[in-house]
């Protein structure tokens, strides 16, 4: 797992053009094409998804044992997924206090990598 307090254009430069196998993210926060700038909500990160999508989305798309790279890494979600999942995982995230939630997050999903022994999830 890299995680990366950066810019995510300077960290995807300097990547090997084959280091990836898949990307999953979604838009950055603030901001939306449709109406432009959205105000952060007062409590948590503003695009929050539930673990068990993120896991569902990343078994889809990514190989076990595989890479997935999220360039906008938020608070952690898809990390923490590729880490349940047994996936390598790469974030990169600008955001300081954001970084911070998501390395605390996913380091703590870690543990539970062992107690997951159900590869199979209910969304609904």
């Amino acid at each position: 797992m890299q995680l990366y307090l950066s810019d995510n254009m300077a960290i995807l430069k300097a990547m090997d053009d084959n280091s990836i196998d898949s990307i999953v993210t979604d838009p950055p926060y603030g901001f939306s094409k449709d109406i432009g700038a959205v105000p952060l909500k007062k409590n948590k990160h503003p695009t929050v998804k539930p673990i068990s999508l993120m896991r569902y989305l990343v078994r889809m798309i990514t190989p076990k044992g595989a890479v997935c790279l999220d360039p906008f890494m938020g608070s952690g979600t898809t990390g923490i997924a590729c880490t349940l999942e047994g996936m390598d995982f790469i974030g990169i995230e600008n955001n300081a206090q954001y970084y911070e939630v998501a390395k605390a997050r996913i380091d703590n999903s870690v543990g539970e990598v062992s107690e997951s022994s159900n590869n199979e999830i209910t969304l609904f």
